[in-house]
């Protein structure tokens, strides 16, 4: 082994070893900031429009790269079909390119990861809500475990705008009265 390729080795090790880090830092903030804020569990998927149960509902944000899904006794919160294909293209068509070295492996395989991920949506039990609403173009929940009233889905930005105020209020008000149906509460509006 000469000079240049092991400094190319090492330079790779280093490289995984900066990525794995990484990995472990952003998980260990994503468990402390969820265990903390509400009571939210992942789902891989949300199930497809087409298998929803009669009074289970689907509501896009305004450019349709959010949706709210009331699927059964949860909400499902996530990227919507139409941008989870979009971004899974592009890294498909990304990771075609990134094939040489250590590097390029370690590429592939955190795009194949984020590919494998990216429709998770974040799940949300009617068992621990006590109240939805919306209010001031958001949707609001009270917790029961007694936590401050907050919107769905807190502070989560997508293209630089807060997801929590980005859905119609049509579709908004339709969804919550939805889940109020489900849940055996009195509809908010009059």
């Amino acid at each position: 082994m000469g000079a240049p390729s092991s400094r190319r080795f090492v330079a790779g090790l280093i490289r995984l070893s900066l990525v794995v880090l990484a990995v472990i830092l952003v998980g260990e903030y994503v468990k402390r900031r969820f265990t903390r804020s509400q009571p939210v569990r992942v789902q891989r998927e949300a199930p497809p429009t087409e298998t929803l149960a009669p009074g289970d509902l689907r509501i896009y944000s305004a450019d349709s790269a959010v949706d709210l899904v009331l699927a059964g006794d949860k909400i499902l919160a996530g990227l919507s079909p139409k941008t989870v294909a979009k971004v899974k293209g592009e890294l498909e068509t990304s990771a075609a390119r990134d094939t040489h070295g250590i590097g390029g492996s370690i590429s592939q395989i955190v795009k194949q990861s984020v590919a494998g991920a990216i429709g998770t949506h974040a799940s949300y039990p009617l068992s621990e809500i006590r109240d939805i609403r919306y209010e001031d173009d958001q949707i609001v929940v009270d917790w029961k475990n007694g936590r401050k009233s907050q919107p769905l889905l807190g502070d989560i930005k997508v293209n630089k705008g807060n997801v929590s105020s980005s859905f119609r209020p049509d579709d908004a008000e339709r969804f919550v009265e939805a889940v109020r149906a489900r849940m055996g509460l009195p509809a908010a509006r009059d």
